[in-house]
């Protein structure tokens, strides 16, 4: 039975990348229906971003997609590219669509690269995806005096909830729902079983108890009435209290490997650039947006990068390094394969995950990796090709093994660090 997964396809050199992959990685090894859908900012403007709500539309549906690197035009680049109006952000209008509730992150790594952060790796940033300073009002303090915040209920009546004395400066309030926590949880507790990895939620709960507090209790409520008979089966740990400074300090010394943290949404946003940094770049970054209800979108962290656009039109060469977007479609395709219970795939998906890391680890990389080891550089086009050969052989040495009829072996839901 074909998997029906959505493709998003964006901006820049990425759609003809998306395309090498499919046509030279997916479609010869899997039975995919693609849902195209192209968001770019030249058509979401010309759809009156009715692209972009097809997108989601399908996505909702089918619960797996892929999403290319996109443009956010600033109002400079609105003007100079002829848009009728300034667009907003395709990943928030997707996040809140489809109520996606974290965006786990994970650094990809191959022997013969460096990273920055020896002793670390396997660390999977759980990062809530919507709530916190995100969209929150900010505003200017006129002067000296007094600063409410007071809360009208539905039937009129009004509490004040905070004031304090303010001098002229700034000020921001944040909220959080009940609902939005809970479906963090959710979320981040499935990720855990599904990628064999004991989370922790690290905040700073002693100097926000309320805030920070009622994220500890909503987790702990929903691991211990839903998750944790999974979690202790699979020998895995949940410790909801962890401060995030103490954690901050860890990650790189190797103390939380193949552990998931949960963050909220600023400090996810802020901690899982730090774990790439540690370990090497966002072009080898896992990334994925998952929803409560299990639907998932994988894209690759990155920009679109439109310095290497030239070499495309110039020359046809795609100088770009696609590890992270490849993740993405087999992120997407071991999802989607499991929601339908197609187990075999789903370790197909895995496979194609080790053969793009194996290829690097056997020398044949992008510009951006290769002056690391003196490599010689290949463009993306080439580096697909070779990622297919090495797909190629793994295929025939599981087959050579008679694995072929059940590809069991190996924890589809694993990632590869």
């Amino acid at each position: 039975m074909s998997l029906k997964i959505v493709d998003m396809t964006g901006d820049g050199i990425w759609p003809e990348m998306s395309r090498e992959i499919r046509e030279n990685l997916i479609d010869p090894n899997f039975d995919v229906d693609w849902l195209v859908h192209d968001i770019s900012v030249p058509t979401r403007d010309k759809t009156n971003d009715t692209a972009l709500s097809a997108a989601i539309a399908d996505l909702k549906e089918h619960k797996a997609g892929v999403k290319g690197p996109t443009i956010t035009p600033t109002k400079e680049q609105t003007a100079e590219m002829g848009l009728s109006q300034q667009l907003k952000s395709p990943n928030g209008i997707i996040r809140s669509a489809v109520e996606g509730a974290v965006i786990l992150r994970t650094p990809l790594t191959a022997d013969n690269l460096p990273k920055n952060a020896h002793q670390m790796y396997g660390v999977t940033t759980a990062r809530q995806a919507v709530g916190g300073i995100y969209g929150a009002p900010n505003f200017e303090v006129p002067g000296q005096g007094k600063l409410k915040v007071v809360f009208e209920a539905e039937d009129g009546t009004e509490q004040i909830m905070s004031s304090r004395d303010v001098d002229q400066g700034v000020a921001l309030i944040t909220t959080e729902s009940d609902q939005a926590i809970r479906n963090f949880a959710h979320a981040t507790l499935q990720q855990g079983l599904s990628l064999n990895k004991s989370v922790a939620f690290a905040s700073k709960s002693t100097i926000l108890p309320a805030y920070d507090g009622r994220f500890i209790d909503i987790l702990n409520d929903v691991y211990e009435s839903e998750y944790k008979a999974d979690f202790e089966e699979a020998g895995l740990e949940f410790r909801p209290d962890d401060l995030i400074d103490a954690v901050v300090s860890k990650i790189p010394q190797g103390k939380f490997n193949d552990w998931i943290i949960a963050v909220k949404n600023y400090d996810g946003d802020v901690m899982s650039d730090q774990v790439a940094g540690e370990s090497l770049s966002l072009g080898m970054m896992d990334s994925t947006l998952v929803s409560a209800d299990g639907t998932l979108l994988a894209d690759p962290p990155h920009g679109t990068a439109p310095d290497l656009e030239r070499f495309w039109h110039e020359e046809g060469k795609l100088v770009a390094n696609p590890t992270a977007h490849i993740f993405a479609y087999a992120e997407a395709l071991r999802h989607k394969a499991e929601l339908e219970g197609q187990h075999d795939l789903a370790e197909k998906a895995v496979l194609l995950k080790e053969a793009t890391l194996d290829t690097i680890s056997n020398g044949k990389m992008t510009g951006d990796l290769s002056h690391y080891i003196g490599a010689k550089p290949l463009t993306g086009q080439e580096f697909i090709k070779e990622v297919a050969n090495t797909f190629d052989a793994k295929l025939n040495n599981h087959i050579r093994f008679g694995r072929d009829a059940d590809m069991g072996g190996a924890d589809p839901g694993m990632h590869i660090h």
